[in-house]
């Protein structure tokens, strides 16, 4: 049996080949994955000028609005005036101004300095039972006046329960 020599160069070639073509698809995978984290890197600071562009938008259209509002309210107030200081609604239409009848259906009210607003009067049953129901309120100087007695029963109108038992007593 004769021996054949290895050829080192040859063997190192084939390893450093293999190892070469390994090495290039890790290296792949390095380009990859940096072009992720740039592409990141990119996307939030997009996000965040979009973010302050939005911000700042956002902004520029409250303060519109609110010179908008004074404007509005300036013409309000210049309107009261005017109605408060003797003219009417229809004269100032007349003369080409535009008056809406929210101005002179509400006019603003002058500030009492207090900050408290005047609660609604409220008339209804219930007030009239909480009246009734107060401690005292029961006593009278007046005398009590009794209920009409009436010899014949009131046969013209029934009260509720009998309508309803009548109704019921049909519908059977």
């Amino acid at each position: 049996m004769t021996v054949t020599p290895l050829d080192k160069d040859a063997i190192r070639a084939a390893a450093e080949a293999a190892i070469n073509d390994r090495i290039a698809k890790v290296e792949a995978i390095t380009e990859a994955q940096q072009k992720v984290v740039e592409a990141e890197a990119d996307d939030a600071k997009a996000r965040a000028a979009a973010d302050a562009a939005i911000k700042e938008a956002q902004a520029a259209k409250r303060s519109s609005a609110k010179s908008v509002e004074k404007a509005k309210d300036a013409v309000a107030a210049a309107l009261r005036a005017a109605l408060n200081g003797g003219w009417t609604a229809q004269q100032l239409r007349d003369i080409g101004l535009t008056v809406p009848t929210s101005v002179i259906a509400a006019p603003k009210q002058a500030s009492t300095g207090s900050g408290r607003k005047k609660r609604p009067l409220r008339i209804g049953v219930a007030s009239a039972a909480a009246e009734s129901d107060k401690p005292g309120s029961g006593e009278s100087t007046e005398p009590a006046t009794p209920p009409p007695t009436d010899a014949a029963p009131n046969t013209e109108t029934p009260s509720a329960p009998q309508e309803f038992a009548s109704a019921g007593q049909g519908a059977q």
